[in-house]
């Protein structure tokens, strides 16, 4: 679930078990039930966790790295990335998943789209689905996504997974992939 914040004082949480809490109030007093609120959630989780200090000392680490701005920018390349899927979507005839690694794009520079890097894989999966031959072939693929290692292109299942670089686009690399393994 995506929730928008336009003002005011907002936390998020991540417990060992990477479920996400967000809470937001523009008062001391909200920021207080905030602190109780994720303590009881870590106490309730300490029930299936090693114990309530580790909860704890997780739920405040990832908050305090995720800025609203980073949050919001995250939004947006998720957007951009789910129009550039429904144009290959259109394209190849198919329905797919896609998602975006944040994990692998940590250390992603800011000024370089992600979506934009991984456009080019899904370019290349556009021009198999040119022909009827290459759309029954491009059936196979169900899921997409976009990571931000440098990995390159792969083919796992039905997941294409595309390894970006910032700058870089993906479609040679990737389209060789997919005329050899589909």
């Amino acid at each position: 679930m995506k929730k928008r914040y336009n003002s005011g004082f907002f936390f998020v949480a991540t417990l060992e078990n990477q479920q996400h809490f967000v809470v937001k109030g523009p008062h001391w007093a909200d920021r207080m039930i905030v602190m109780k609120t994720i303590i009881a959630k870590c106490r309730l989780a300490a029930v299936f966790a090693a114990g309530a200090g580790m909860c704890f000392g997780s739920a405040l680490a990832p908050a305090a790295a995720q800025s609203l701005r980073e949050i919001r920018a995250q939004e947006a390349e998720e957007r951009s990335l789910d129009r550039e899927v429904a144009y290959t979507e259109s394209i190849c005839g198919i329905s797919l998943t896609a998602v975006i690694d944040w994990r692998s794009a940590a250390d992603w520079p800011s000024s370089v789209s992600l979506t934009n890097s991984c456009d080019g894989a899904l370019g290349a999966l556009e021009a198999i689905c040119r022909d009827d031959e290459g759309k029954s072939r491009a059936q196979r693929i169900n899921r997409f996504v976009c990571a931000g290692d440098g990995d390159g292109a792969s083919l796992r299942g039905g997941a294409l997974r595309y390894g970006a670089t910032p700058g870089g686009n993906g479609y040679a690399e990737t389209k060789a992939l997919l005329d050899g393994a589909l």
